[in-house]
């Protein structure tokens, strides 16, 4: 069975992450999988998506322009093409990944013999899933895989066929998350009287700093120890982040700006937090930077936006709150107060992610609805 993925932008943010994964995991285990991604990448100098493929193993065709959003122009090559494509290259299968190549995989299909489309969404709020679209991936779709148990019962509501409908758990890489490793504790100047606890995020107005750094200012007057580390970047972090924390006098002294972290230097900095804080859903619905979290052995403390509450299980694995400081200044200082607690949050997260968060175990689950269909 030869499988087309077809990934319509170029940057490395959102679903590109999870996408390239299943299609590097999948021609690892044997199926004949060739991925075109977006050739057109504006005015930047790099195509991340490419690069990241690379480095997976996975060669990408760069022969459609494939953007990110509707474009009439090339849009149109790109249908043109891909119905060439579809009819020189033979393949059975077509996973879209995005609106724009879901859209392009369909009507390049339409009116002629083609492939059959799989369509993963990963959309966690139900309410981004409207009766047409339900409509239009039971028409256009022959399956539909979907990661957040919120999406499955709002397809199901609006009459999408269960049959055709897969929900997987989003899966990360557990040979590079585990919480057995090397940690930046030292090399971040902590030492085992510290309270390090951490948020992974773009920094953006939506997310919450504001809700944060006003925690972190209550318990840097609790706990004397307390460090909170920013990992992160975004255009204006000064403005929502390094700012407000300087003028609260918090900055250097209880919060540090580590910045974007990258390679083998993310989880060891991971393995370096007592506690995680995950506050708002970024690109990236699925909150890949819990998950990642969880599988290193990292209590995660979070609201109960989205998918979230799927991923966290109070009093197991860390804490679901509602979005105020006082109740994150409330489950943080209790962790900090009962380092017996902690531990025993940190085992279950790093044997929940093993068990739940596999990507082997996600591309066998793909490669037998594919077998299906």
């Amino acid at each position: 069975m030869r499988i087309l993925h077809l990934f319509s932008n170029f940057k490395w943010t959102g679903p590109a992450e999870p996408a390239v994964a299943l299609a590097a995991g999948l021609k690892r285990a044997g199926q004949d999988v060739v991925l075109r991604s977006s050739a057109y990448t504006k005015d930047s100098p790099h195509n991340f998506v490419r690069d990241e493929a690379r480095a997976r193993g996975l060669e990408p065709i760069l022969d459609l322009s494939l953007p990110k959003h509707r474009s009439f122009w090339r849009n149109a090559f790109d249908t043109r093409k891909l119905r060439a494509i579809f009819a020189a290259e033979k393949f059975d299968l077509v996973h879209t990944h995005l609106p724009n190549d879901f859209r392009l995989a369909q009507r390049a299909r339409r009116g002629a013999e083609g492939p059959k489309i799989v369509r993963s969404l990963y959309d966690t709020d139900p309410e981004a899933i409207g009766v047409h679209l339900a409509r239009r991936l039971a028409r256009e779709a022959e399956a539909v895989i979907v990661f957040a148990r919120a999406i499955e019962e709002r397809l199901r509501s609006f009459g999408f066929p269960a049959e055709r409908l897969v929900r997987l758990e989003p899966a990360i890489d557990l040979g590079r998350f585990t919480a057995v490793g090397p940690s930046s504790r030292a090399k971040l100047g902590l030492d085992e009287k510290d309270f390090a606890v951490g948020i992974v995020a773009r920094v953006q107005a939506h997310r919450r700093f504001d809700l944060l750094l006003d925690a972190a200012a209550e318990l840097a007057r609790r706990i004397p120890r307390f460090k909170l580390l920013v990992i992160g970047r975004g255009t204006e972090i000064d403005e929502l982040a390094k700012k407000p924390a300087e003028q609260r006098g918090l900055l250097d002294k209880h919060v540090f700006f580590p910045g974007y972290v990258t390679g083998d230097a993310y989880p060891a900095l991971l393995r370096a937090l007592d506690a995680k804080i995950y506050l708002v859903p970024g690109s990236d619905g699925t909150a890949r930077a819990v998950r990642e979290a969880l599988a290193c052995g990292v209590p995660v403390v979070a609201t109960k936006r989205g998918m979230l509450p799927e991923l966290v299980e109070p009093g197991r694995t860390g804490e679901l709150i509602d979005e105020s400081s006082s109740a994150l200044v409330a489950v943080l200082e209790k962790w900090h107060a009962d380092p017996a607690l902690r531990r025993r949050l940190a085992e279950n997260a790093a044997a929940t992610a093993r068990a739940r968060f596999s990507l082997a175990q996600q591309v066998e689950a793909v490669r037998a609805l594919y077998a299906r269909l």
